[in-house]
Order: structure tokens, then C-alpha cells, then sequence
């Protein structure tokens, strides 16, 4: 079985991408390891890859968020498994997720009300691993600053020379 990741040069857990030239030395980014006692199943894994390949090239930190991490893969593929199985239903009932009971009402069928919980619970998991919008904004707001920061002595200083007295003197 052969690997489908797309390429990607690594340099210090990051990534880099293809050169202009069209000429690189590309490897495949390792994710770091699920946790132990999550055994990925090979689709849940290639979630997994997808997260932490995104999250490291976004510069957020993710090594240690792989609990998290794992309730999504393993929620993200029932979802996708549950919307398949909603579409099968549709597809057999003519474009209707409702089925009719034995007593003759008309009810959303099963499959509808797992896909819809799982949803549910992705959008309460995915932002405790930066994977909405909104809380990559907040995360990357709360990185410091890499600028270097103004010394206290530099600042009175200044402040010392915007002073009347300083400039009569």
C-alpha cells in the first residue's frame, strides 16, 4: 500500500514549499505519534497526518494536543461514514432523508441523528485544536510578540527628550 501524503520539505518540524525551479529535495513531514492506546485505523490516521501537517504549517503549536486530536479523527470519519449512509438513504427514498414508521408517521431516519450529533461534537472539538477560523485567529493573537520589546531605561530616556526642558537646556 503505497503512501498518497503529498511531499513536503522538512526544516525544524516546519515546512518550506516547492522551490521556483521545480527542483527540490522534498520528504514527507512526520506527524508525531497518536497517543498510546489510540489505535488509529488507516483512514482515522490519514486524518491525523492532515491535522498536524496543517497545524505545523500554520506555526501553531500541536505535540501536545494529540488526545484532542484523536477524538476528532476518530469523530471526523464517523461523521463522513454517517453523511454517506444519509446519502444512501436519500438516494433510495427519492431525495428524502424521511422514512415511514410501521405505524405510518414519517420520521428522520436514524442516520440523520447520528450525523447530526457527530457535527455536533466536531464543532465542540475543533476549536480546542485551533481548527476553526476564529480560534487560529485568537491562538496566533496570543503568541508573543517577536519583536524585541522596548527597554524601560530606552522609554524614559525618550520621554526625557520630548520634555520643554530638555530641549531649552
Amino acid at each position: 500500500m503505497s503512501d498518497t501524503r503529498p511531499p513536503f520539505t522538512v526544516i525544524h518540524g516546519g515546512t518550506v514549499p516547492p522551490s521556483q525551479n521545480g527542483v527540490d529535495k522534498q520528504t514527507d513531514i512526520k506527524s508525531p505519534p497518536p497517543p498510546p492506546g489510540c489505535d488509529l485505523s488507516p483512514r482515522e490516521r490519514k486524518v491525523w497526518d492532515y491535522i498536524c501537517k496543517n497545524l505545523s504549517a500554520a506555526g501553531l503549536e500541536h505535540l501536545t494536543c494529540g488526545l484532542t486530536i484523536s477524538v476528532i479523527c476518530r469523530t471526523y470519519v464517523r461523521w463522513i461514514d454517517a453523511e454517506r449512509k444519509l446519502a444512501e438513504v436519500e438516494e433510495k427514498n427519492g431525495g428524502t432523508y424521511f422514512v415511514s414508521t410501521p405505524n405510518g408517521y414519517e420520521q428522520p431516519h436514524q442516520a440523520f441523528h447520528v450525523a447530526r450529533n457527530l457535527k455536533g461534537e466536531l464543532l465542540k472539538w475543533l476549536p480546542e485544536s485551533c481548527l476553526t477560523l476564529p480560534s487560529v485567529v485568537t491562538a496566533k493573537a496570543k503568541l508573543p510578540d517577536l519583536t524585541p520589546q522596548d527597554d524601560l531605561f530606552d522609554s524614559a530616556v525618550n520621554h526625557a527628550r520630548g520634555h520643554p526642558s530638555a530641549a531649552s537646556g
